[in-house]
């Protein structure tokens, strides 16, 4: 069965498959020895009701950089699957955001992050809001940057143990 989690944002309903859900929680950092992973949120926008699907992510490619708290996103293959996607879907399939791990059980960004979406919001000003989700060992969070104000807020939190 094909199933979503339900999230409510600012009037807007954002929709994850289930499966992105399992993928990202397979990077779960579990010891000390683990590595940050993370890639891109690609997705959809219901035009009939300004409601969000966000149907596939990029995992690590061999080129990124991944330290026990650090994922650089360096391989092109992340935007070449991206690629695929919006010109298979003829081009209905948008840049949503980003995920990456953090090794805390309940995970906040960091300044790095924040300089992050930053820099992502003033290389596509035409989009008016980024979605970011950081996985944590406990839980995972979901924040909302809204490009035109350069304002974040947390949209949502999820323990594991609830899904």
């Amino acid at each position: 069965m094909w199933k979503k989690m339900n999230i409510e944002s600012n009037n807007r309903k954002i929709k994850i498959d289930d499966n992105i859900i399992t993928l990202m929680k397979k990077y779960i950092q579990t010891s000390r020895f683990s590595k940050e992973s993370g890639g891109l949120l690609i997705g959809r926008e219901n035009c009939s009701d300004n409601n969000l699907i966000i149907e596939y992510i990029t995992e690590p490619f061999p080129k990124d950089k991944r330290k026990y708290n650090r994922f650089y996103r360096r391989d092109e293959k992340h935007i070449d699957s991206y690629q695929s996607l919006y010109e298979f879907s003829f081009q209905v399939y948008a840049y949503i955001g980003e995920w990456h791990t953090h090794h805390e059980s309940i995970p906040n960004y960091s300044k790095i992050d924040y300089e992050n979406w930053v820099k992502i919001g003033k290389e596509s000003p035409i989009t008016k809001e980024f979605y970011h989700i950081i996985i944590g060992n406990k839980a995972f969070k979901i924040w909302e940057y809204d490009n035109t104000h350069q304002k974040i807020s947390l949209i949502n939190t999820t323990f594991w143990r609830n899904i």
